[in-house]
């Protein structure tokens, strides 16, 4: 069975796309280290500044806070391997078709989730 493909005019501008989203996202990633660090000078001036004693539940909240942020950088960071691995699929002209079943993945899925390996039924399928 003979791959079915998109012409190069769309792999381009599919290309386009996931490249502006693959800069957005090193951009969050920037943003979270530059506030975790912040935050975290911050917090180690106010407890060295302060006559009172730093409270355990701002301890806990500053831990909570920089785990969110360690999630949130993870989470960034996977996005733009997915993200790379597309963009792997396109220079190899695989990228939209489904490799499950072969059939081209419809442009408003990519469109809505321009990493995707699969289909729709096939997703599904997938998530049963």
């Amino acid at each position: 069975m003979e791959q079915k493909k998109y012409t190069k005019k769309k792999l381009s501008d599919f290309e386009k796309v996931i490249l502006k989203l693959r800069q957005k996202a090193l951009e969050e990633m920037g943003v979270i280290r530059d506030n975790s660090i912040d935050d975290a000078a911050n917090t180690d001036s106010m407890a060295r500044d302060s006559n009172y004693a730093y409270h355990m539940a701002d301890v806990g909240t500053d831990a909570q806070e920089r785990e969110k942020a360690f999630l949130w950088l993870t989470r960034e960071k996977n996005f733009i391997r997915f993200l790379d691995e597309a963009l792997d699929r396109i220079a190899l002209g695989s990228y939209g078709s489904c490799i499950v079943c072969g059939e081209l993945i419809p442009v408003a899925r990519l469109k809505e989730v321009p990493h995707t390996q699969h289909c729709v039924e096939c997703k599904n399928k997938d998530n049963r």
